[in-house]
């Protein structure tokens, strides 16, 4: 409308000039003319009326801008301009989830699996579901116990296992804040439970969508927590945000902030520093060029109906090995599918040093392990299922570890899982040598390698273990060998497949598994000759050792430092003499300069008691000196140092500590220790944590089973607390006790521990004996200038003590954290890549 008049008629007059054919005669040809020019003309008046109505309304519309009406409202309009700003910041949508199961049925209050595949699919009541944070909060029934499951998100290409998280469900109500898994907006929900065999209550679920901004306010005051009450540890937590940005940068920083939310960092850290490149090729086998040895390596595999694409992905991660001297020993079990036995004679026509065999008939993994390992000739033996992949320099680091330590017989490395779509995820960084965990979980699983001859010494694998005959043919080596002999590879050098039915899939898709292993570990412990029954944990998949105590139960001198606060130190006592159920215990208490009278009558109502007595020791407050004085007056073969804030949860705790006390090979044994709100304070101590020394977990939930269900598990620790530690007399005098000069108040119970362990024996921590810890109740916290001093004093200590010990826990991989208690990944991991001359320094703990 806004086009020149003469351009609007030129264009007219050519568009009825064509219109006309030749015949036309001249009249029409006017005629049409003639109509066209006054189409024109109307066009042009309607142009003009529309130019002055434009006109009137910027008069009428400038009145309206300059008037008082308008300039009165403006600050309504501004706010109404940042809230469409600040909106996204906040979000309150919530989204009440209908729980439709397949293969489960609602008996009463609870979901019971009668199916093979028992999920439930979760339908939101509005159409979009979110995609970044969201507060799932759920609804029990009364007292139903812990339940673990599987979040699985379908963003439009079904549901696999990258798109998902790990949920504990514990209480009456509870909510889990987590970001969304998968990169795109999901389109369904499904939730999947871990123990199939067990029956579960779940009333409802609601989807609570969280912006970033009420997300990290979430966290953050989750993470500050405690600290806020204590100016020191708030200054720690922000001097570790700058050193984690200095060690790693803002990769690092996000993993560490977000950690344990719902982030999956382990594809970045991968990309930094876990993937081979060209030039680590190169350098690898220039290498294994001057390796002195050079040994045989025979990777044993069985195979029984296996997928094509999971076989030649097996075989082909042999083959791609940079460590050349292998052999492949293959027995097929009899497969029925007829493509197995066509790709294998396909791979042994390719290379020679494929070996097969065909079993007659299915003898199961046991027979079929044997068979294929009848074939290996080499001096080392390597175990491969057939579904899982090597990465392409395992065999290169197992011949450079053994070239390192020429004494190993039995090494096992770390490992991930690896999708049907080849992501990897769910890495296990284990720990070095771990004897106690051993026997709760088959934490060594995959890579292993044996020396040949000591897997032919004892027999090869066991009909009748199938499903944890892995950790069977272990359990029956380590008796053979010694813990020198054993060697730890930090790096992850195998991927373990997850498919449907596999056991990395689910552990319930096993069953039978589970039951061989708690036979295995059995007869294990019957061949050492050690007293005890195993226990199958269902929930978590694993086992639980129960020793058993001497004929004559050992009395324990249990120890107890305090000064007034008599309120806890009531709870503390009381708890300890109702609730406990072994009973051949005395308790000193050890009155260092208390003067409440409250306290003095409380101290008078326990004259009564034979088993309790109070001791005055006046001097300056000691931790170290007031509980080696304590000693001279127990009586016990056994000494229990406790803190005077503590209270027992349960009854067991003593007959716990105690049964593993007595074991002769074991030296400081702690307890599982919890906050009043129910956040983990203890279960073990990791060095180098913050500097010298960290607790394994804390403040994890108490439906959350650990890192790999290691806080619910017996285990083998550097060091534990003395804030709950049981250790023989013999052992404590052995070592000197605790160190009174340079470590008066912090970090004794580590250096005590650690020179025990250097005596020979091990320290462990039970998670099953259970009290509530209310931490520094009575001693305060380190908040003046003068607690500072001595505090830094102590770490200076402990640095010059124990040197570079400090840095290199044997608990604990150098892929995780040390700034963080939380089992985060390392920004940069401190494993030394033995094919690179690096300087590694790892993360920049303290300044």
């Amino acid at each position: 409308m806004g086009e020149p008049v003469s351009k609007i008629r030129s264009t007219s007059l050519e568009r009825g000039a064509t219109a006309v054919t030749s015949t036309t005669s001249e009249q029409k040809l006017k005629e049409e003319i003639a109509r066209l020019e006054g189409e024109v003309d109307r066009l042009c008046s309607s142009h003009k009326a529309m130019e002055e109505e434009k006109n009137q309304l910027l008069l009428t519309l400038d009145d309206v801008l300059n008037s008082k009406s308008w300039s009165m409202t403006a600050p309504i309009r501004s706010f109404q301009h940042y809230r469409r700003r600040i909106f996204p910041l906040m979000k309150f949508r919530r989204h009440r989830l209908k729980l439709i199961p397949h293969d489960l049925k609602l008996v009463g209050d609870k979901y019971g699996v009668i199916g093979d595949r028992p999920y439930l699919d979760l339908q939101s009541d509005i159409s979009s579901l979110p995609t970044e944070w969201v507060e799932l909060a759920f609804h029990l029934a009364n007292n139903a116990e812990t339940s673990f499951f599987t979040l699985y998100v379908d963003c439009g290409s079904g549901f696999s296992e990258r798109d998902k998280t790990v949920l504990g469900f514990s209480g009456e109500k509870g909510a889990h804040l987590f970001r969304m898994p998968g990169t795109r907006r999901p389109v369904a929900l499904r939730l999947v439970p871990f123990d199939t065999a067990k029956a579960f209550s779940l009333k409802s679920l609601e989807l609570r969508e969280k912006s970033r901004l009420q997300a990290y306010a979430s966290i953050l005051k989750r993470r500050l927590g405690r600290a806020l009450l204590n100016p020191k540890a708030v200054y720690e937590k922000l001097l570790r945000i700058k050193n984690i940005y200095k060690a790693g940068g803002l990769a690092a920083v996000r993993a560490r902030f977000l950690a344990g939310e719902g982030s999956d960092f382990y594809s970045e850290w991968v990309s930094k520093y876990d993937t081979i490149t060209e030039e680590d090729r190169t350098l690898i086998r220039a290498e294994i060029e001057h390796f002195p040895k050079k040994p045989l390596i025979s990777v044993v595999m069985p195979t029984y109906n296996t997928d094509e694409r999971w076989l030649r992905a097996a075989i082909e991660s042999v083959r791609r090995q940079l460590y050349q001297n292998w052999e492949l020993c293959i027995a097929d079990d009899a497969s029925t599918k007829l493509t197995v036995r066509e790709i294998l004679k396909e791979y042994a026509a390719k290379d020679a040093r494929i070996k097969l065999v065909y079993r007659p008939t299915n003898g199961h993994i046991s027979e079929a392990s044997n068979s294929a390992l009848s074939m290996a000739s080499g001096e080392f033996v390597a175990l491969l299922d057939h579904d899982d992949e090597l990465t392409e320099h395992a065999l290169y680091m197992v011949v450079d570890e053994l070239n390192r330590h020429p004494e190993t017989r039995f090494l096992y490395s770390d490992e991930d899982k690896i999708g049907e779509n080849s992501h990897r995820f769910n890495p296990y960084f284990k720990s070095d040598w771990n004897p106690e965990l051993l026997l709760s979980q088959n934490y060594l699983c995959h890579l292993v390698v044996y020396r040949r001859d000591l897997l032919t010494s004892i027999g090869g694998f066991r009909k009748g273990f199938e499903g944890s005959q892995d950790w069977d043919i272990a359990l029956r080596a380590i008796e053979k060998i010694s813990a020198k002999e054993i060697r730890h590879i930090p790096h992850i050098l195998y991927h373990w497949r997850v498919i449907p039915g596999s056991t990395a899939h689910s552990s319930g898709s096993k069953p039978y598994a589970l039951t061989a292993g708690a036979r295995a570990v059995s007869e294990h412990l019957k061949r050492r000759g050690v007293k005890a029954e195993v226990e199958i944990l269902e929930d978590i998949a694993h086992y639980r050792i129960h020793y058993a105590l001497p004929e004559r139960h050992p009395l324990v001198s249990i120890i107890m430092p305090t000064k007034d606060k008599v309120d806890y130190l009531k709870r503390c006592v009381e708890s300890i003499l109702k609730r406990s159920d072994y009973r051949e215990f005395e308790i000193i208490i050890v009155d260092n300069r208390s003067s409440d009278p409250e306290t003095f009558s409380y101290f008078e109502s326990l004259r009564g008691n034979p088993q309790v007595k109070v001791v005055r020791d006046d001097s300056p407050f000691n931790y170290s000196a007031i509980n080696n004085r304590a000693v001279q007056h127990a009586s016990g073969e056994i000494l229990a140092f406790l803190n005077n804030d503590l209270e027992v949860i349960t009854p067991e705790w003593l007959t716990e500590m105690v049964s593993n006390a007595v074991r002769p090979e074991v030296g400081c044994v702690g307890a599982r220790l919890w906050f009043p709100n129910d956040l983990l304070q203890h279960c073990g101590v990791i060095l180098g944590i913050g500097g010298v020394a960290g607790h394994s977990h804390k403040g994890w939930a108490r439906h959350n089973p650990g890192y790999f269900n290691r806080a619910c598990l017996a285990t083998n620790f550097s060091a534990v607390t003395a804030a709950c530690m049981l250790v023989r007399r013999e052992i404590f005098e052995e070592v000197g006790g605790f160190e009174e000069q340079g470590l008066s108040i912090a970090f004794n119970d580590v250096d005590l521990s650690l020179r025990v362990r250097e005596a020979g024996y091990l320290n462990l921590c039970t998670p099953f004996a259970e009290l509530y810890h209310f931490e520094s109740a009575s001693r305060g916290y380190e908040n003046t200038k003068e607690k500072f001093r001595r505090f830094e004093g102590e770490i200076v200590f402990m640095e010059q003590r124990w040197g570079e010990k400090l840095k290199s826990d044997p608990y604990y991989s150098p892929n995780l954290t040390l700034l963080q208690e939380d089992f985060g990944l390392a920004f940069p991991p401190r494993a030394r890549k033995p094919w690179k001359n690096e300087k590694i320094e790892g993360e920049i703990v303290r300044q």
